[in-house]
């Protein structure tokens, strides 16, 4: 790797961090960028998981230090999506990625225009309801984001944000700190089979780890300056721009 290409990387890994902590979908900007400068779709995708997994370290640390993570709710998505991430690893050669990403593309637009028919939803934070039938939709749920992500991978982190939302009524900055370790949860199973299949551009995922765990750092420590309006419009913008995405 040239040193043009190691600064390009750390400085997508730092955007891609960013947007990790805030909207979870970073990696719909950096695996792209890294079939661009010439690694394969499949090698893309598997260093993109090691890479990114510096944004969740760096969440996770910061949110905890801040005490912003509810550990239970967060356990009920990690476990699933981990089960999930293992099966659909396994399910990835037998199934249409393609038709795969056009209906993540639907629900997400559905989901979209839920969240944008409800004005209060992730700024109010509200006491929820049938709170045992919340973790039952939120596991099943959470396994559905695993097999997704077993497939592909980019955005998953996203689907977690609604899934802490909707059926926890978290604000979208405690949803923030809340998914980091289920999402490192999914990513290191990630890793761990791209690994064992020998995939990973270990070279090139060295500053993509770097810029993301700097990004994911940043915007962690700032958190507690940014506030929900404001995510929410962030989230919605990066959401619109994942179902074009997804659907091309």
């Amino acid at each position: 790797m040239d040193a043009l290409n190691f600064f390009i990387i750390l400085a997508v890994g730092m955007v891609g961090g960013f947007f990790n902590v805030y909207a979870g979908a970073g990696s719909l900007l950096t695996i792209p960028v890294l079939i661009f400068l010439g690694l394969p779709p499949h090698a893309a995708i598997a260093t993109n998981r090691l890479g990114v997994t510096g944004s969740d370290i760096a969440g996770w640390y910061e949110f905890h230090v801040k005490r912003m993570i509810n550990y239970r709710e967060s356990v009920a998505l990690a476990l699933p999506a981990l089960i999930g991430a293992i099966a659909g690893a396994n399910l990835v050669l037998e199934v249409e990625p393609a038709l795969l990403k056009k209906i993540i593309a639907l629900v997400t637009l559905l989901v979209l225009v839920l969240v944008m028919l409800n004005p209060d939803i992730g700024i109010k934070k509200r006491e929820s309801q049938n709170k045992r039938d919340n973790y039952i939709t939120a596991v099943i749920a959470s396994l559905a984001v695993g097999v997704y992500g077993g497939f592909y991978g980019a955005g998953a982190g996203t689907f977690l944000f609604y899934i802490l939302i909707l059926c926890f009524d978290e604000t979208f900055i405690e949803s923030a700190g809340t998914h980091e370790p289920a999402n490192l949860a999914f990513s290191l199973t990630a890793v761990i089979v791209f690994a064992i299949n020998g995939v990973i551009n270990y070279t090139w995922a060295v500053p993509l780890f770097i810029g993301s765990f700097s990004g994911a750092f940043l915007s962690a420590y700032y958190s507690d300056k940014i506030s929900n309006a404001w995510l929410k419009k962030l989230f919605m913008t990066v959401v619109i721009i994942a179902v074009i995405k997804l659907l091309l």
